[in-house]
């Protein structure tokens, strides 16, 4: 069977992106944009092109329809780059894209997940991410009537239900206990030693902004590009009665475009006022004196109203009204506000350079603090995503402990308490923002699917909750897919 990689592969394209404060220009870039938009091009639209360069009408057809475009930026990217591997797959077969059978669907979940000839294989979760973006692609080109057989066999690969297989978990570590998410946040980003001292030899000048981002993603569960792309004038106000405070994912940002509300700890809440006033307020100064917010294609605030903001398009010349939530991150990324001293860019978390950071910037900085951590002997790594599975896990144990003990109910009352204001499990479903209780449960939650909380949150010598805390932690340590931080 040919590997994609020894395949002819599709190519991936993307229009060209809006314009962002201080960006480089494209040469030629004006005529470009003509182009793209009389061709009915979205800026930074993904699409795929042939092997050869060539366009097929029908799969840019779907690329450009408005059932794409209601995808988040980052799922179209995450869709094309998915599907470019089938349809390449599939050109590696000799056979035409329009040509495929649900044999051709198991052919590629082999490929991909188990032919030892193929040196890149991916777990049955990312295979069931890529899976979804065949489906939906199939799915649409059948309702247009572009299948070489609509209803015959090609049916089969849009309706092909591939269940994940289980596997190995040794790899598949996607949870932090606090000690261990405190590890890794104090060495790799904070550069302490590992016994907590401070290193001489630690060089960063961005500890300071590196460890709130991270304590926003652990308190909050929010996804990267969510808290990546928060704007100063959506952080929630510091109240210092509460321990918890509430803050709004916009639309635009949010996965499928379903905005929700948000909760964040005062720690780290606070931990960003730190850095908006310490290193961020250092990197405006610089960046102001160098001339780099003197821009034309700034996005600038005139006037606030509530949720509502009039702005000046300068790229445009135009003045429009827009909801804040309705901004998506390349909007947010050109958004400016003025304050005594100038202006002065809306998004929360900027670069050195004193311009915003890109939410994928993030990947980056996480890889290279693991790689310190490993390097000084501290067995933590961590990703963003990590960081949300951890928070999952985190207010599931709360939740639960919360309503079992802490409130002192009884069996009947704890029922009653669930009929009004739901289950934990349901809770935690609706912090992470998920429309399906499933995903909770079995991808974010896996770690306690076997955990009887019932059977030792009422056992008389696990009251306290020292005990309950160190059953938990050797529970969880025993599964092999929670990291709990190295041992004194």
């Amino acid at each position: 069977m040919p590997t994609t990689e020894s395949s002819p592969m599709w190519r991936l394209g993307r229009s060209l992106p809006e314009r962002t404060a201080g960006g480089p220009k494209v040469v030629g870039e004006e005529s470009i944009r003509q182009r793209e938009v009389a061709l009915g091009l979205r800026p930074g639209q993904p699409f795929l092109l042939q092997p050869d360069g060539a366009p097929d009408l029908d799969v840019l057809a779907y690329f450009f329809s408005p059932s794409f475009g209601l995808l988040s930026e980052q799922s179209q990217l995450s869709y094309a780059k998915d599907l470019r591997l089938f349809l390449s797959f599939m050109e590696g077969q000799g056979r035409q894209w329009r040509e495929a059978s649900t044999d051709d669907g198991l052919d590629f979940e082999y490929w991909r997940r188990r032919d030892e000839r193929n040196p890149r294989r991916v777990s049955a979760s990312k295979f069931a991410r890529e899976w979804a973006a065949c489906q939906r692609f199939y799915a649409w080109q059948e309702r247009r009537g572009a299948l070489s057989s609509p209803g015959g066999g090609l049916a089969g690969v849009a309706d092909l239900a591939l269940r994940p297989h289980r596997e190995s978990r040794s790899n598949r570590v996607k949870w932090l206990l606090p000690k261990a998410y405190t590890q890794w946040r104090d060495v790799g980003l904070a550069g302490l030693g590992p016994g907590g001292e401070r290193d001489p030899s630690w060089r960063g000048r961005n500890g300071g902004r590196n460890a709130a981002f991270a304590d926003l993603l652990w308190s909050s569960g929010l996804r990267l590009r969510e808290a990546g792309s928060l704007l100063t004038l959506e952080l929630p106000e510091i109240d210092s009665a509460s321990h918890y405070l509430r803050g709004r994912v916009g639309s635009g940002v949010a996965k499928m475009r379903r905005g929700r509300d948000f909760w964040v700890s005062r720690t780290a809440r606070q931990g960003i006022q730190a850095y908006v006033a310490s290193s961020r307020g250092l990197a405006v100064d610089r960046a102001r004196r160098a001339g780099r917010y003197d821009v034309a294609d700034r996005l600038l605030i005139k006037a606030r109203q509530g949720q509502r903001l009039t702005v000046e398009d300068e790229a445009r010349g135009q003045e429009r009204t827009v909801l804040v939530g309705d901004l998506a991150p390349r909007d947010r990324m050109r958004l400016f506000d003025k304050t005594d001293a100038g202006w002065e860019p809306a998004m929360v978390f900027l670069g050195e350079s004193g311009l915003p950071m890109a939410p994928d910037t993030w990947e980056r900085v996480f890889t290279g603090a693991s790689r310190r951590c490993l390097s000084l002997g501290v067995p933590v790594t961590c990703h963003p995503h990590m960081l949300r599975h951890s928070f999952a896990l985190r207010m599931l144990l709360t939740l639960t402990h919360a309503f079992d003990r802490r409130m002192g109910l009884t069996a009947e009352e704890r029922r009653e308490y669930r009929l009004l204001f739901g289950d934990p499990w349901v809770l935690v479903q609706t912090l992470l923002g998920h429309t399906s209780p499933e995903t909770t449960r079995n991808i974010y939650l896996e770690p306690v699917s076997g955990l009887q909380v019932d059977l030792f949150l009422n056992d008389d010598e696990l009251h306290e909750d020292i005990a309950f805390s160190t059953t938990v932690t050797k529970y969880l340590a025993g599964t092999g897919l929670v990291n709990v931080g190295a041992q004194e």
